[in-house]
């Protein structure tokens, strides 16, 4: 028990202060050094796998928390499943994006623009960013620390609380992030918590957060074509 309420202190209050603390630095850094947004994809991608990774090893000694691992096929998980697909399927059309529209998505992602993949190379380390968050962030949060909160104090303080760290760790995308984080960290752990099943919200997190990239990219690429030809 006492290694699972380190690894809980570790997650639940030191990685979101190791946010707070850095967040201005990696955003200032970035704004100065277009190479910083790369570095910072790939220590990210480290992060996520290292607390994954103890988590797990925690889990297989001392099977505390009980995590579920493994999906779950009931009626309300296959609905949820199908809910999940529709959503990623308008999400992906909506991120087709024109010259007229540029302006208006670009100021709406003003905040969180800098920090999506902006060449070929950045794209595709974006691409494995997005999956280990998906699937990392999601046994953090929900596996681990919604599970250790639901053990230890009880479920209105999982939802709220995992979501409120959750959402803190993306601070450094800006203030709306941090609110849309929260809001869709509280639907992944609803969909866990009534489907029994983490993969829905692992599949889910994925989609929305490649496809910011590919918004990103494209919008990158769009503003790029326009710079080169003005009046086409």
């Amino acid at each position: 028990m006492i290694w699972t309420t380190i690894l809980a202190v570790l997650i639940g209050i030191i990685y979101p202060i190791y946010f707070l603390l850095t967040y201005k630095k990696t955003n200032n850094s970035i704004k100065q050094d277009d190479k910083i947004r790369l570095i910072d994809y790939k220590q990210t991608i480290t992060i996520f796998w290292g607390l994954t990774i103890l988590i797990l090893i925690n889990f297989y000694t001392t099977q505390l928390p009980q995590l579920n691992l493994y999906p779950n096929f009931t009626i309300i998980s296959i609905v949820f499943s199908v809910l999940a697909l529709a959503f990623m399927i308008v999400q992906y059309k909506q991120s087709n994006i024109t010259s007229a529209s540029l302006a208006i998505v670009k100021a709406k992602m003003k905040e969180t623009y800098r920090y999506l993949p902006k060449t070929k190379k950045e794209f595709y380390w974006f691409i494995m960013l997005s999956i280990s968050a998906g699937i990392c962030e999601e046994i953090i949060f929900r596996l681990f620390l919604f599970e250790f909160l639901k053990e230890n104090a009880n479920l209105l303080i999982a939802f709220i609380l995992t979501n409120i760290i959750f959402s803190i760790t993306h601070i450094g995308m800006g203030k709306q992030n941090m609110i849309a984080s929260f809001i869709l960290g509280f639907l992944f752990s609803a969909i866990y918590y009534f489907t029994e099943n983490i993969w829905i919200a692992v599949l889910l997190h994925i989609a929305i957060d490649i496809n910011s990239g590919i918004l990103g990219y494209r919008m990158n690429n769009l503003e790029q074509k326009i710079m080169e030809n003005p009046n086409g």
